[in-house]
This record gives C-alpha cells, sequence and structure tokens, in this order.
C-alpha cells in the first residue's frame, strides 16, 4: 500500500485537529477510537509490527480506563486527574505523532519535493523543508554511529555517573563536528540535484493520487463535516 505524501500531509492534519479539539469525543466516540487508532494500522502495514501492536494495546487500555473513570468516581481526585491526563495523551495526541512518523518513515525524499512541487508551493519553500529532512535524517543516523563507539569502547550509560565530563565530551564533540560537517554536505547535496530557486527540475517520482488516496481524503472531508455539525447543529 502506497500512499501519496499529500494524502499522508491530510490525514496528520485532520486526525490532529479533530483529536485535539474533541469535539466529537461525547457523541462519536467510536468513531473518535477509529481514527487513534488509524495511524497504527498503518504502522502495521508499513512492518513496524511492534509499535504498531504496541500501540493499539495503549488504545485498548486508554479507552477501557477512560470508561471506568467516568463511570466509577476514584476516592482520590489527584489520582483520577493523573491517569485522565494519561488517557487523553493516548487518546488525543500520539495519535497526530504517529501519524507524522508514519509519514516521515514511508516518504523518500525525492517523492517528498515532487508532492511539495504539485501542491504549487515555491521553491523557497520546499528547498529548506528538503534540506531540513535530509539534515535531521544524517544526524540521526551519525548519533547512532558515534552512541555505537562509545558501547564498544565501554562507555555506557552507567558510565555517566562515575565520570560524567567524560561521557559529556565524547559524546557531543563529536556530535557537534558532525553537524558542521553535515550542514556542509547537505548544501552542496542539495545543489547538485538541483535545488535552485526557479529552476525547472526533472523527477523520477511519480506522484498521483490514487483510488486509495481519494477515499481516505473523501473520509477526512466527510469527518471534518461531522465535526462543523456538531458544533453548529
Amino acid at each position: 500500500m502506497k500512499l501519496d505524501f499529500r494524502t499522508k500531509l491530510a490525514l496528520t492534519v485532520v486526525i490532529s485537529y479533530i483529536l485535539l479539539l474533541g469535539n466529537l469525543h461525547h457523541r462519536y466516540f467510536p468513531l473518535v477510537v477509529c481514527l487513534a487508532a488509524l495511524p497504527y494500522l498503518f504502522l502495521l502495514l508499513a512492518g513496524k509490527i511492534a509499535e504498531a501492536v504496541k500501540g493499539l494495546l495503549l488504545i485498548g487500555l486508554a479507552v477501557v480506563m477512560q470508561y471506568i473513570l467516568l463511570r466509577y468516581h476514584l476516592s482520590s481526585s489527584i489520582l483520577q486527574a493523573v491517569f485522565l491526563f494519561m488517557t487523553m495523551v493516548v487518546l488525543r495526541m500520539s495519535p497526530g505523532v504517529m501519524m507524522g512518523r508514519y509519514s516521515l518513515l514511508t516518504t523518500s525524499m525525492s517523492d517528498l519535493v515532487a508532492s511539495l512541487q504539485r501542491m504549487k508551493l515555491p521553491d523557497s519553500l520546499i528547498i529548506p523543508i528538503s534540506v531540513m529532512f535530509r539534515f535531521f535524517y544524517t544526524v540521526k543516523e551519525d548519533y547512532r554511529q558515534i552512541r555505537d563507539a562509545m558501547y564498544l569502547h565501554g562507555l555506557t550509560g552507567r558510565e555517566f555517573f562515575k565520570n560524567p565530563a567524560r561521557m559529556l565530551e565524547y559524546r557531543y564533540v563529536p556530535l557537534l563536528v558532525c553537524l558542521t560537517r553535515t550542514a556542509d554536505d547537505v548544501a552542496i547535496s542539495a545543489m547538485t540535484r538541483g535545488l535552485v530557486v526557479g529552476g525547472r527540475r526533472s523527477s523520477l517520482s511519480q506522484t498521483r493520487l490514487g483510488l486509495l488516496d481519494y477515499l481516505l481524503l473523501g473520509l477526512l472531508l466527510a469527518v471534518l463535516a461531522l465535526d462543523i455539525w456538531s458544533r453548529y447543529a
């Protein structure tokens, strides 16, 4: 299953908007649960089985906990507030974050740039976005390699309390050097790939909306219409 980046972006925005506002939570709670579970189903289809199963289990646990808290009052109001906050994080905040994570994990840089061009965004916005995403991905890989090298030399988390200055030096000094080098490399890579403001650039990515994209976009429009109707009807 391959979705267009525009569909993934719309899913991320609409899911975050609907769940954070909470207008449908009281009258259409089953729909809210389905929206909260949708990003984890996409992760499951993308092969992230462990992460998806954990998320679905948390969604189920949060639904049960919220039902118990609203039906039965606990003896401690502080404890009840803590549990309600935990359910709010799982049901309202986490799905939007996980949908954004799925969008980044399953979208290549060429598909991202091609989709942004299809959205008629200016080059002055597309180029910084593409450079920024490539920069953070490279920094993540550099940090992982530094962490692995420290582990091979016996510099684990337990050593932090014995010699914190050494741990900070061996982790963050190489990272700062890598950040400086990566910034230059990414800028040069963007220029060699033809990312120039006002310049025409060909792309091998064939980004287009398929049947599944139109179905999901139609579903999002229906959810937005239901949200508006529930507030003003």
